[in-house]
């Protein structure tokens, strides 16, 4: 298959969608398929275009054997409604440029977020007489709404009418979550266009390793410390005071650190809050190195996540496969009919406690602090569970299925 992928982010971007779709591209280019990627200037999670790509408008270059074209992007430092409409807006009308000038094609994967990349795909499927597959990372315009970014009701329902209008002209539908399935269930997709393709983890790459590694070594972190850590994206929706109101509860408690790990457009306004708190048993860490993940994950005795209070179905983060990979407990401060506090409860990897409740949480740390035993228990309960159902290979051979059977038949059946 001549496959084109549209999509926002890709490699070297280390966190969230990127690594995804640059695996899902490699994996299908090492199946013997002909790729062609239409991505942004790197630039996610610092909300900044990589020095070596500033000052470019269109870049073609060749990623793992790829064909990779780079299209512009106006990105903002700290976005609001507008900015980020004009954000996702900028790259999808860039990629349809790009998009015209790849040849041969027999399917268009759409990644989305952004819901306006959907029109494109659609457009370009159109003129190139080829349909297109739109997979869904994070519902738009749910996503938006329910944290309170979208406001106005015309642009609201706008958004609404494009997402209608995408889901009918889309060959097939992939999601990455049964929360995500019934929500467009709800909305009065067909459950035959509806495809569960869920992320997915190296469980070879991301596995349990010694606690005492050179992580906690190079940190200066001794034994009896108790490390309570994120890792991911600083934004908005993961409500990450919850976290430093946590560590503040719990200051008087002197072997329990925490760790903050990542980039993001929050990230400046949290380093803030924690110096005016006088937090010091609270460090902050740029992203590491792929390499560092394992080990950091495994440093960790407890891996928390936070989320805002209205995030119910509209959002599984990535992170969450990597953490129960790494056989890590979890304790979730999220809402209890999220996509996160199912996952979490049906692994049995955690504990799942009430969103922006930093008592709450600093309860379920104390309570892992004090039971080695219920941490070995939940962590290898996760371990258990993203092997079975999260596999990489698993879910790649599904995914090439399905194109194969949407190039083959012109939809999905």
């Amino acid at each position: 298959m001549n496959i084109l992928v549209m999509g926002m982010n890709y490699a070297p971007e280390k966190t969230a969608i990127g690594p995804f779709t640059s695996c899902l591209c490699e994996y299908l280019a090492d199946r013997g398929h002909e790729v062609t990627v239409v991505t942004a200037f790197p630039h996610y999670p610092e909300w900044r275009i990589h020095d070596e790509y500033r000052g470019k408008v269109f870049l073609r270059e060749r990623i793992n054997g790829i064909a990779v074209y780079r299209s512009y992007v106006y990105v903002p430092s700290k976005p609001n409604t507008l900015q980020r409409i004009a954000y996702d807006s900028s790259f999808s009308l860039s990629a349809f440029v790009s998009g015209l000038l790849v040849w041969e094609v027999d399917v268009i994967v759409c990644i989305s977020p952004p819901l306006q990349l959907g029109l494109m795909a659609y457009i370009l499927g159109k003129i190139k007489g080829v349909p297109f597959f739109f997979h869904i990372q994070d519902l738009l315009p749910d996503a938006a709404v329910n944290v309170g970014m979208l406001k106005d009701r015309r642009l609201v329902g706008l958004a609404y009418r494009l997402e209608e209008f995408v889901y009918q002209k889309a060959a097939a539908i992939g999601v990455i979550s049964s929360g995500f399935a019934k929500n467009l269930y709800s909305k009065g997709v067909p459950k035959s266009k509806v495809y569960y393709l869920p992320d997915w983890i190296d469980i070879d790459f991301i596995k349990p390793l010694d606690r005492n590694n050179i992580f906690r070594k190079q940190n200066n972190l001794h034994e009896s410390d108790f490390l309570v850590m994120y890792a991911g994206n600083i934004g908005k929706k993961q409500a990450l005071e919850t976290v430093l109101d946590a560590a503040s509860i719990l200051r008087r408690q002197k072997d329990i650190v925490f760790f903050i790990v990542g980039e993001g457009a929050g990230k400046a306004a949290l380093v803030n809050k924690a110096e005016e708190m006088n937090l010091s048993n609270v460090r902050f860490f740029p992203l590491q190195p792929t390499r560092m993940l394992p080990c950091m994950l495994s440093a960790a005795d407890v891996l928390v996540l936070t989320q805002q209070a209205g995030i119910t179905d509209i959002c599984l983060p990535s992170k969450l496969l990597t953490n129960m990979a790494s056989a890590t407990p979890i304790v979730a401060g999220v809402n209890d009919g999220s996509e996160t506090a199912r996952a979490i409860r049906d692994a049995e990897a955690g504990l799942v406690v009430a969103p922006e409740n930093a008592q709450a949480v600093a309860g379920a740390i104390l309570r892992l602090h004090s039971s080695s035993q219920l941490r070995e228990e939940l962590g290898t309960n996760g371990r258990a569970f993203v092997s079975e159902h999260f596999e990489k290979s698993k879910v790649l051979k599904k995914f090439e299925r399905l194109l194969q059977a949407i190039v083959q038949n012109g939809n999905c059946e």
